[in-house]
């Protein structure tokens, strides 16, 4: 089945059928701004002007009622989706030669033809209110093809009314009037349906829920783009998935399957399953006597793929009992499957499915006697209104029937579509049967108001006995809905009857389907994997193993299942606890691509020593705090738990900050004043008392081991007074402290790690004087040293630890204080671990230090010694290696490390030390980012930002200048080794038109660095590196490789002129004050215009005495860009001006997105400054 055509073709679909029926519905006078009145004059109805007949009225006046109730859009899309349904469902036919006439409706076996083969035959036809004699006067007429194969097609619907009526309606409803028009063009709906599906697709039956899937994608997307809650109406487009084939026969195989084999040892069913995964014996099982026993319930149908295999493997069942072919699809439908459902349209497709699976079984199946319709429920809502009840049990006479707890049930169904199988009818189902079959028996006679009310009281007890009857197998793909998406009701409903599994719809269903189990009945789902691992499924996990036992499962790697959008697992269950029981257990992590999970799951089944094959029961669970459902972990990495203690007992797990607004209360530290910063403080009074506005945040980050991600800073000001009052804002009033939690542990020194992390954990030293974020939690301890604790997170022991506490790899506090923790011989060898963690910390924090992003960025190391040499190639030949040195140390420590934590925890045979070189997270020397990041460092030593006279930061306070600089390295400006520029102005152009442009400060600084001798050396050692040369990268690469380094928060300003890049210059933010702009008006952009203009005038008249064509027109080509830069060069001037009158002045506490902002387009890349998180 060629998905990605269908995946193409139905949202088109959908988009054209709504078009259509809504032209249709206009046609008649409705629109979804006016409705036409009718007006009924003879036998005829007048609409808008235009004469119908008479019997259009009715229709019209139901197509409008329906309308009023639902809302126009919703309608149109409603019997949209009901002519797309039976479209394809006539389609699906005659390619099967499901049709009694034998003729196709909606192609031509010949593909020359253009017209349906119907219209061919059209005489031939005997089809139910088909008048014939019409047939052949249209068809004699000849021009009347598009009126005769509407009513061909109609009468066609008719005829499959009997074999389908959930689908067919007898074509006389309002749907009839929406029938689309131009069904024979070459662009009709049906040309292309039939055109855009290749015939070889419509083989399998699954191609109804692929359709569907596809169908409603777009109204999916639609719901989810809004990430607010679902109301009950979209919930079927955002819940709804058509689970893949071999999830499906997995599924089935190890539910109703294991249940037939268990009683039927010797059956031959076996090799028909190969998805079947061989359980350990059992003696206490459900009993089934013969086929016609089982019952089977999917209570989330949605198209019905779980029932149409089911289908498949009921057949193969009676057929092995001995059963006659033609009467076994019957019995099946009549029998064994049932399915409930929100959505009726879903509801059409399985009931659709079914049909024609038993159609394939028996060509006997459509004819009278024979057909048995589905056991499918769509739930209603169904609501009396007040006193209705009162009339309609006084009528009935039934004496105590209508008790109170009937009367409850009664009103049970009232958000039925929202709710759907997971309402629990509050009596049993004897009771129910018996009030059914009393009220089926009481005739109202005369008394028609009642009848209505007669209805709804039936369909809530058909309803509430499906959902109170108990299956011996339960089969789902429930619906995943987590807190977010759930609208008050939703809510309310799950609080009140699933509390203890609100977390998601798919934790309340699988509880839910439990009670819709017999004892020791079978049950299999496919859901997210998250119920096996994290915290808030806990007591669902608990349920499960307490009151039933895990059979089988397997567990998706995290792009396993294209349809989600989350990682998913399937399993099966048995209904009754068996806490010894080993299931059998298939984990796909490793292997990528949806394409790898049934073939790898066929592997593991056929070879349990595949190594992702496991055994585990509900005993072992137990033995991890949590009950992760780790199956992989063996015997004595469970018993490490039973002899030690755990994490939490020695240090204390805190989660951080949560602001609401990162936006205003973060910032990059660089974006400040360095004197507003305070970065050392021990506890909040000192905070409080250093008056700074901005501390230390820690925000976890990318992965990194040992120590680094230091690039956040919170405004903590008066102890946090504004994080505080915002708090109060978003608790309505109440304490801030629902948000602000942890306050005793921040500023402390312990560990961190990263909330989100990959392949590895990243775990870092927390130092003094940090606050810290939910996405960057700590540890902290006063009994252990804090080196132990970091040593320990950073081994694999912790790893794989944490992967079976949760292998989402969002790692919550809660999960690091449930790693078991072998305190004793950790200890015991204390010394030797932390010599090796001290070294490691160091390494750690000198690569952190070595990038200019660093606050204790002292200078660059391709310049210091150890490093420094003649040239500048030789300078990163001597970094190359010396990172390389670095690389190889760490890979031997992390080694180290996690060999004597192995031995600590006796894991020896279990895990390996050795650390891969991909894992250690320090710099790989890199030439083209290592010349970039030097050109960089000179830039900083241009602005005065750092000196070759003193190490670290010099020029990083709002307003600094030459004077403060020359104060701060204490020299005079004639004994430095390399000046700063005056101004913090740098020209950056695109030739030579100033002696203090970049290029030649560039230069100026290679010569103070290296010396004049070995400048055009270094020169072509950095434009080689880069790839091009240097006043082209720093005109074109440098800024983007800056707004790269600093996260789109630039410290080195670049104004510019446009895209003809007439003038651009540099300007250090730390430098800027109200007459920067001024002085770069008078300094550059005047003088500027004023060398443009003559050059102008020179090649004005260079050009007529042009030596050659080729010369003349190079010269005309220059002379064209000179005049376009003149032009951006004059109007960029007057914006200047303009700006430099107003004597902006900044803030730095606001940020450089705010700051960037007030320059309207004299800056380059505004919108990727000021449109960005401060978090990029």
């Amino acid at each position: 089945m060629n998905r990605t055509k269908l995946k193409t073709y139905a949202p088109q679909a959908r988009r054209d059928f709504i078009q259509a029926v809504t032209d249709r519905a206009a046609f008649y006078g409705l629109t979804d701004k006016t409705i036409e009145p009718v007006t009924e004059n003879g036998d005829v109805a007048i609409i808008g002007g235009r004469a119908f007949p008479r019997s259009i009225a009715t229709k019209r006046k139901a197509l409008e009622e329906r309308i009023a109730h639902y809302g126009f859009a919703q309608t149109m899309d409603a019997i949209a989706y009901t002519w797309f349904n039976r479209l394809v469902a006539i389609r699906f036919m005659e390619l099967h030669g499901y049709l009694d006439h034998g003729y196709r409706v909606l192609s031509h076996p010949d593909a020359s033809k253009s017209i349906p083969e119907i219209l061919e035959q059209a005489e031939h036809l005997d089809l139910p209110g088909l008048d014939k004699h019409k047939v052949i006067e249209l068809k004699l007429e000849g021009s009347k093809e598009a009126e005769l194969y509407r009513m061909l097609l109609l009468a066609q619907c008719n005829a499959l009314h009997k074999a389908m009526p959930f689908l067919f309606e007898w074509i006389g409803d309002e749907t009839e009037l929406l029938l689309p028009d131009n069904l024979l063009h070459t662009d009709s709906l049906i040309r292309k349906l039939v055109g855009e599906i290749e015939e070889e697709d419509w083989q399998e039956v699954e191609i109804l829920g692929w359709l569907y899937q596809f169908y409603i994608s777009e109204r999916n997307d639609e719901v989810r783009a809004r990430k607010s809650a679902v109301p009950t109406e979209d919930i079927p487009a955002v819940t709804q998935l058509f689970t893949p084939h071999w999830i499906v026969r997995y599924l089935v195989e190890n539910s109703l399957g294991r249940l037939w084999l268990l009683n039927r040892p010797g059956s031959r069913l076996r090799e028909h399953m190969p998805y079947y995964i061989e359980g350990e014996a059992e003696t206490d099982f459900l009993k089934i006597t013969r086929p016609e026993d089982i019952r089977l319930l999917d209570p989330a149908c949605g198209s019905g793929h779980m029932l149409t295999y089911a289908f498949d493997l009921l057949s193969l069942i009676y057929e092995e009992e001995g059963y006659v072919p033609n009467e076994i699809p019957a019995l099946i439908l009549q029998h064994n499957l049932y399915g409930l459902e929100i959505c009726p349209r879903a509801t059409q497709l399985a009931e659709l499915a079914l049909v024609f699976k038993a159609r394939a079984k028996s060509r006997r199946f459509f004819q009278p006697g024979t057909l048995v319709q589905p056991r499918i429920l769509a739930l209603q809502n169904i609501r009396f209104d007040e006193g209705e009840l009162h009339d309609y049990i006084a009528a009935l006479d039934l004496g105590d029937l209508f008790n109170q707890p009937m009367l409850r049930l009664l009103h049970q169904f009232e958000e039925a579509t929202t709710f759907g199988s997971l309402i629990q009818p509050c009596l049993d189902e004897p009771n129910i049967t018996f009030a059914r079959h009393a009220i089926e028996a009481k005739d109202l006679g005369s008394q028609l108001f009642l009848r209505e009310t007669h209805s709804k009281v039936l369909r809530v007890l058909e309803q509430a006995e499906m959902l109170c009857q108990r299956y011996h197998v339960v089969v789902a793909n429930p619906p995943y809905m987590g807190g977010r998406g759930m609208n008050p009701a939703i809510k309310q409903f799950l609080q009140e009857q699933f509390a203890d599994y609100k977390s998601d719809l798919f934790a309340a269903f699988i509880v839910r389907s439990l009670s819709l189990s017999l004892l020791n009945g079978y049950l299999g789902f496919m859901s997210p994997f998250v119920w096996m691992f994290i915290s808030s499924y806990e007591k669902l996990r608990e349920h499960l193993i307490s009151k039933a036992t895990i059979t089988t499962l397997v567990q998706l790697e995290y792009s396993g299942f294209d349809g989600a959008t989350v990682p998913i697992c399937s399993f099966s269950i048995q209904n009754k606890q068996n806490k010894d029981y080993r299931g059998g257990y298939v984990r796909l992590s490793d292997f990528r691509g949806s394409e790898n999970q049934g073939p790898k799951t066929l592997e593991a089944i056929a070879n349990p020593n595949c190594g992702w094959f496991f055994r585990a029961s509900a005993a072992d669970f137990r033995k991890v705090p949590g009950i992760p459902i780790a199956y992989w972990l063996n015997s004595k990495m469970r018993d490490v738990y039973m002899g030690g203690s755990l994490l939490g007992e020695h240090i204390q797990t805190a989660i951080g900050l949560n602001t609401g607004d990162n936006a205003r209360f973060l910032r990059l530290w660089s974006e400040v004043g360095l004197d507003r910063i305070e970065f050392n403080c021990r506890n909040v009074a000192e905070s409080t008392r250093s008056g700074r506005k901005w501390f230390p945040y820690n925000k976890g980050g990318a992965f990194r081991k040992w120590y680094g991600n230091r690039d956040f800073i919170i405004n903590w000001e008066n102890d946090g007074k504004e994080v505080k009052d915002y708090a109060v804002v978003r608790n309505a009033g109440k304490h801030w402290s629902r948000y602000i939690q942890n306050l005793p542990y921040m500023f402390r020194a312990g560990v961190t790690w990263t909330f989100i992390s990959s392949s590895c954990f990243g775990v870092r030293l927390l130092d003094q004087g940090f606050l810290f974020d939910v996405a960057g939690s700590g540890g902290f301890s006063e009994e252990i040293d804090t080196r132990l604790v970091l040593g320990f997170l950073c081994t694999n022991v912790a790893f794989a630890y944490l992967k079976a506490l949760n292998p989402t790899l969002n790692f919550q506090a809660g999960n690091l204080s449930s790693l078991p923790f072998a305190r004793v011989p950790i200890t015991s060898r204390s010394n030797e671990i932390c010599r090796g963690i001290d070294e490691l910390v160091s390494i750690a924090r000198t690569d952190w230090d070595n990038f200019e992003t660093s606050w204790d960025f002292r200078d660059l190391p391709l310049l210091r010694a150890g490093t420094k040499a003649a040239t500048l190639v030789a300078c990163w030949e001597a970094w190359r290696d010396q990172c390389a040195a670095a690389i190889r140390r760490m890979q031997e420590l992390e080694t180290e490390n996690n060999r004597l934590f192995i031995e600590a925890y006796s894991l020896a045979d279990e895990l390996a030390p050795e650390v891969p070189e991909e894992q250690i997270t320090l710099a790989r020397p890199d030439q083209r980012k290592d010349m970039a990041a030097f050109l960089s460092y000179a830039v900083g030593c241009m602005m005065g930002r750092y000196s070759f006279d003193k190490r670290g930061l010099i020029l990083a306070n709002v307003g600094d200048s030459l004077a403060e600089f020359l104060e701060k390295v204490d020299k005079p400006l004639s004994q430095l080794t390399f000046a700063p520029d005056d101004d913090g102005i740098i020209p950056v152009l695109d030739g030579v038109w100033f002696e203090d442009d970049i290029v030649a400060r560039a230069h100026a600084f290679l010569r103070a660095t290296f010396g004049e001798a070995t400048l055009e050396v270094n020169l072509r050692f950095i434009e080689e590196s880069l790839g091009k040369d240097l006043r082209k990268y720093f005109l074109t690469d440098f800024y983007k490789d800056h707004l790269q380094t600093y996260r789109k928060r630039p410290i080195y300003w670049l104004f510019s002129s446009g895209k003809e890049r007439a003038f651009q210059c540099l300007v250090y933010l730390h430098r800027y004050h109200e007459g920067t702009l001024a002085r770069m008006r008078t300094e550059y952009v005047i003088p500027l215009q004023g060398k443009i203009a003559a050059r102008i005038e020179q090649l004005a008249s260079d050009i007529p005495n042009a030596s050659s064509t080729s010369q003349r027109k190079k010269l005309e080509k220059e002379r064209d860009t000179f005049l376009k830069q003149q032009t951006e060069l004059r109007a960029f001037d007057e914006k200047v001006r303009h700006y430099a009158d107003q004597r902006i002045t900044l803030d730095l506490d606001d940020g450089v997105k705010v700051n960037y902002g007030k320059f309207g387009d004299l800056l380059a890349e505004v919108k990727a400054v000021t449109g960005g998180t401060d978090e990029e």
